[in-house]
């Protein structure tokens, strides 16, 4: 009984059911560099709309949601808060576009490295999601050998 009180007390997080993450990567950035990107695909599965409020990378100071925006020659990159995905709805995180930014690093990575993200949403869920650092071929999303999961 005890057990049963103790566990209602706990706070409901854990992994998001209705959440799906395909091929999460961490481009190799160059060496010194103290903010490194996260590219995937997260996928709603579910009927309602989900709420993606934050995110957290092991071994990094800060990790942020950023999206890239062009106006003429100029790009600036703008915070994002939240980022609802629509049942059903898949949302690409790429270069030059919505992505994640992970800042100041506690060690230089490595190609096959991987880095434990851990995205927040609204409802107080999480997902765990391992990431590996690739070399990116010609910028693009393709890397040389397997992305990960």
């Amino acid at each position: 009984m005890r057990m049963a009180l103790a566990l209602l007390l706990v706070p409901a997080t854990g992994l998001v059911a209705d959440i799906t993450v395909d091929k999460p990567i961490i481009p190799l950035a160059p060496p010194g560099a103290m903010v490194h990107a996260a590219y995937m695909t997260i996928s709603n599965t579910d009927d309602v709309v989900k709420q993606l409020v934050g995110v957290s990378a092991e071994g990094y100071a800060m990790a942020h949601m950023h999206k890239t925006e062009v106006k003429g020659d100029v790009a600036t990159m703008l915070a994002v808060d939240v980022l609802e995905i629509a049942p059903g709805q898949s949302v690409v995180f790429e270069s030059g576009g919505l992505h994640l930014m992970l800042m100041h690093p506690e060690a230089p990575a490595r190609v096959g490295d991987t880095v434990a993200l851990t995205l927040e949403f609204s409802d107080g869920s999480t997902d765990a999601v391992s990431a590996k650092v690739v070399k990116m071929i010609h910028g693009g999303h393709g890397s040389q050998g397997d992305h990960g999961s």
